[in-house]
């Protein structure tokens, strides 16, 4: 974290398990959490900036997440896989933002979705999946397992198929007047390439004969001088063809003096006779070389509408024939159409009957499984001493013109709804006013959704709020729980849940020439039983706070080595 706010330059490694954060108020507790949600390309203001300095820069190192669908995310945007992901977002004095994800530039929307896969914030942020309503289906069906998801990949298989059988009844449905008019341009564009008589590769063998065309008399005139100097005899100047055959001749006269020179005699007579199929194949390119004008203005004219016909309908004479293969098909579809039609429209009754089975089955599956997970995070609620709370899956049907239509997951809209208070109704959770009392909502979806739940790292900002004592103690142990599947941080002022960190860091502030700067603090055991001692009696540490400190802290470490935590 780089001039952001109270930070000028600060490194956190956080660990696995839980990562507790504590420190007097106004430390910059929460700075370091919004530096997370700037990271994730969260809304942000040049007012971030360090004062005196032109930009702030943050960045984040995650482990790579083993998930299809993350990695179908990271292809779509062009980014490879690796062992780490690194995100980073810097954002300069006017306001404009430069991100980057493993070092390509992407914008922050592109940025914020892929962070969606990494973290959820909860707490007064706006980085908190479960306040997004439309994911609330997926988080059911996942706690549902694998009995729910395999019916809905097939209400989702069905899906698509229709959808693609509609599409293509799509591009044949019209008016008599528009198919008519389809199919008569059609038929022009059929006929005009069909009029060309194209053969794959021709255009390359065109240009190929245009520049010998063009190039003929360079190519007689330098034939003829080779030819002469290979065959023909000129005044005082032997032909190479012959002066090889005479020296050919002295050295097989000498052959029998020493073996050796069979050698150089029979590679000499190789070359001769090389010699002698090159002269002929000189003579019979000569003769062969055409100085016809109309031929060129021929292939000239030939390429250009070859041109005319690429900028019309492919690349290259292959392309312009494969499209015409293509338009053939539409059109024969087209004078059949009625048929097809008739054909198409059967097909998305079939499906769609198959669909609406399908959907209904996924829909009965999803209700049953909401009877579960509403009793699991009630429970959860009651261990958080959250006991007046009510949790509520509620069910509506997708409709389009007031009948029921399907989406890729049936026909089902799935809301979580809310009543933190007796009386009170029932409410989305975005509804929710209360950060404390949202996070310890969230905290315990999470629980129970521990397993399904496939974001790694979750925060956890205001859980503490308004809460001591025994439900202090329920949150602190939670986290403990959650923290074996997650990572998790957690901003606490509480010593029961900050006694529960893997890792600690204290937060502080410090003024330096004039400046109040944010330091972060890695404690060891020592400094953890001063810091929770510090939360038990404020400013002034006593040997009984000192004492109450180390016996929670063993106390947490105990809780944290049983099964249940």
């Amino acid at each position: 974290i780089r001039n952001f706010a109270l930070i000028e330059n600060l490194n956190i490694e956080f660990s696995k398990g839980l990562n507790i954060m504590t420190g007097e108020t106004g430390a910059g507790k929460s700075i370091i959490i919004d530096s997370v949600n700037f990271v994730l390309g969260e809304r942000s203001s040049k007012d971030v900036i360090s004062t005196g300095y032109e930009k702030t820069e943050v960045s984040a190192v995650f482990d790579w997440i083993d998930s299809p669908e993350f990695k179908d995310e990271m292809q779509y945007y062009g980014i490879g896989t690796d062992d780490v992901l690194i995100l980073s977002r810097e954002m300069n004095i006017q306001g404009r933002s430069i991100c980057r994800v493993n070092g390509k530039l992407v914008t922050t929307s592109i940025l914020k979705s892929i962070g969606n896969y990494l973290i959820d914030i909860h707490g007064q942020h706006e980085h908190q999946s479960l306040l997004d309503e439309r994911r609330h289906i997926g988080i059911l069906d996942l706690f549902g397992g694998n009995e729910l998801i395999n019916i809905k990949d097939k209400v989702r298989e069905a899906y698509e198929e229709i959808k693609a059988i509609k599409s293509k009844l799509k591009n044949i449905v019209g008016d008599d007047y528009d198919r008519e008019s389809k199919l008569g341009f059609l038929n022009y564009q059929i006929q005009e390439i069909d009029n060309a008589k194209l053969k794959p590769g021709e255009e390359e063998d065109l240009i190929k004969q245009k520049t010998i065309l063009n190039n003929s008399e360079k190519l007689y005139s330098v034939l003829s001088s080779c030819y002469s100097l290979l065959y023909e005899s000129s005044e005082n100047i032997s032909p190479v063809y012959d002066s090889l055959g005479r020296v050919l001749t002295q050295l097989k006269s000498i052959c029998g003096i020493d073996d050796r020179i069979n050698a150089v005699a029979n590679s000499l007579e190789n070359a001769y006779f090389t010699v002698e199929g090159a002269v002929e194949d000189i003579r019979e390119y000569k003769e062969k070389i055409d100085f016809n004008p109309e031929l060129i203005n021929e292939v000239e004219s030939r390429l250009d509408m070859i041109n005319r016909l690429k900028m019309k309908y492919g690349k290259d004479t292959g392309e312009i024939l494969k499209y015409r293969d293509k338009i053939y098909k539409e059109a024969e579809d087209i004078k059949n159409s009625d048929e097809i039609i008739d054909k198409l429209k059967k097909q998305i009754d079939q499906k769609s009957a198959l669909l609406y089975d399908l959907s209904q089955k996924l829909s009965n599956l999803r209700k049953s499984i909401a009877k579960k997970l509403e009793k699991n995070i009630m429970d959860e609620l009651k261990f958080l001493r959250m006991d007046k709370t009510k949790f509520e899956v509620y069910f509506d049907v997708l409709k389009k013109n007031g009948q029921v239509d399907f989406s890729e997951n049936g026909i089902d809209i799935v809301y979580f709804l809310i009543s933190a208070n007796p009386g009170e109704p029932l409410k989305p959770l975005s509804k929710i006013a209360s950060g404390g009392e949202s996070s310890r909502i969230m905290l315990a979806i999470k629980t129970v959704m521990a397993d399904a739940d496939k974001i790694p790292c979750l925060i956890f900002d205001e859980i503490d709020t308004g809460i001591s004592g025994k439900a202090a103690q329920a949150v602190a142990e939670k986290l403990g729980q959650i923290s074996k599947s997650h990572q998790v941080i957690c901003v606490t002022h509480l010593p029961q849940i900050a006694s529960m960190a893997d890792t600690h860091f204290y937060i502080s502030k410090n003024v330096n020439e004039g400046k109040t700067r944010t330091k972060v603090e890695k404690l060891e055991r020592s400094g953890q039983i001063k810091e929770i001692a510090r939360m038990f009696g404020g400013a002034k540490i006593t040997e009984l706070t000192l004492r109450n400190a180390e016996e929670m802290l063993t106390m947490a470490n105990e809780l944290k080595t049983k099964k249940a935590v």
